[in-house]
């Protein structure tokens, strides 16, 4: 594509070079719009993957600074300790023993503060 040069003789005025800047930053809009609409994995893979990792990227950044203007370190703690069990749950390793016993126990914790909890509102009587 080709380049769009302004060439001005006059001198303009704060309000007209305002309105020439507007008037560029919505034609770049309009091409980036045109650019996304054209953007599929057949076409364009490699540019499409990198839009996808950024945007995998971004919101990981906003889960996490949600994560702590909210819950606190205490929720993204938890998050990331979660995360990583998930992980390390799906790929067959050698902690695969352990973390199995660590799931145990963890429905075993989990068991028995449910039941607290019922018998706590009333529901063990």
């Amino acid at each position: 594509m080709k380049a769009h040069h302004l060439e001005l003789k006059l001198p303009l005025s704060k309000v007209a070079a305002s309105v020439v800047i507007v008037l560029l930053f919505l034609g770049l809009r309009e091409k980036h719009q045109l650019e996304l609409d054209n953007l599929t994995l057949t076409t364009l893979p490699f540019k499409t993957l990198k839009f996808f990792t950024l945007v995998v990227i971004q919101y990981i950044k906003k889960t996490t600074l949600y994560l702590l203007l909210r819950g606190g370190w205490l929720m993204l703690f938890s998050v990331a300790i979660g995360t990583l069990g998930i992980v390390l749950m799906t790929f067959d390793g050698p902690l695969e023993k352990h973390l199995g016993e660590l799931l145990e126990y963890f429905r075993f914790g989990l068991w028995w503060t449910t039941l607290g909890v019922a018998s706590s509102i009333g529901l063990g009587k």
